[in-house]
């Protein structure tokens, strides 16, 4: 990794920090800039749209892991059940901190740009939830569950996202 990437990488984990704890209106960038360890006009230089380009960057990339997770879950080789149940699995890794810090993510979007809020919405849908509708659609069209595929998909993930405790 070249320096400049991982000084980006860094500014997007103290970015996403600072968006957990505090929110996208609490997240400063002389925070960010000093946790990093460089000057704040260094962070334009990794992201000249400044705020709203690193909360999209880190919210794209959260996003992303998070689809691949479950990409990789209703991939198994197995039955509805099976990839139901390897689905629940990844989405009970998806630990209570990711939930909120997901939260913080969509609170967000009332507060950025249009553009941004269509581009990350999109790619909410399209990485985490037409997966899992795709699922349940094939499942509703083989016969193994009856329902709407989207309510099925809503269900499904609220409940696979519940507490525990």
């Amino acid at each position: 990794m070249t320096p400049s990437a991982d000084t980006r990488s860094q500014i997007m984990a103290a970015f996403g920090e600072q968006l957990a704890t505090l929110g996208y209106q609490g997240v400063s960038l002389v925070g960010v800039a000093r946790t990093v360890g460089i000057q704040k006009p260094s962070i334009y230089h990794h992201f000249p749209g400044g705020k709203e380009e690193i909360f999209s960057a880190v919210a794209l990339r959260f996003i992303e892991q998070l689809g691949d997770r479950m990409t990789a879950a209703i991939a198994i080789e197995g039955s509805t059940e099976e990839k139901l149940r390897a689905l629940a699995v990844a989405s009970a890794e998806h630990s209570p901190s990711a939930i909120s810090f997901e939260q913080r993510i969509y609170d967000a979007l009332n507060l950025v740009s249009e553009q941004t809020r269509n581009d990350v919405s999109q790619k909410y849908v399209s990485g985490l939830l037409d997966p899992v509708v795709a699922l349940f659609a094939k499942a509703v069209e083989t016969g193994d569950i009856a329902g709407d595929p989207w309510f099925l998909m809503n269900a499904f993930l609220h409940l696979a996202r519940a507490p525990t405790s």
